[in-house]
């Protein structure tokens, strides 16, 4: 039975995707910036698409989540950390959808999950 720390990864890590979901829909040219002059993502397009490694960062400035995009899809491996860098996420995509591992770890580095997907479908 899982205690109610799980539900708040689970939680945590709903909101990192919807997170970056709604980033991903946001193209610019432009690198947004914090307040103090920091960037919240970094990254470049090609075709207003999304291309090549971005970056997204903690408002402290270590990275929160880097990846590549193909065209405006995700492609290969993409990693989310915590506020401090530790990693916490590390998935595999294909043409925007998960393919191949998933992994959730501790801040720690302990490793809390680990699931292998096919088309975004969680392979038993």
């Amino acid at each position: 039975m899982g205690s109610g720390n799980d539900f708040h990864k689970i939680i945590m890590v709903c909101l990192v995707i919807g997170w970056a979901m709604f980033q991903f829909r946001s193209r610019s040219d432009e690198s947004l910036k914090y307040e103090n002059g920091d960037p919240i993502r970094t990254g470049e397009t090609q075709n207003n698409l999304n291309h090549g490694v971005w970056s997204w960062y903690h408002e402290n400035g270590t990275i929160q989540i880097t990846g590549k995009f193909i065209e405006g899809k995700r492609e290969g491996v993409w990693r989310s950390y915590d506020t401090l860098g530790n990693l916490i996420i590390e998935s595999q995509y294909k043409k925007n959808l998960l393919n191949g591992s998933f992994k959730q770890f501790s801040s720690d580095g302990t490793l809390l999950r680990h699931d292998t997907y096919k088309n975004d479908q969680l392979v038993k």
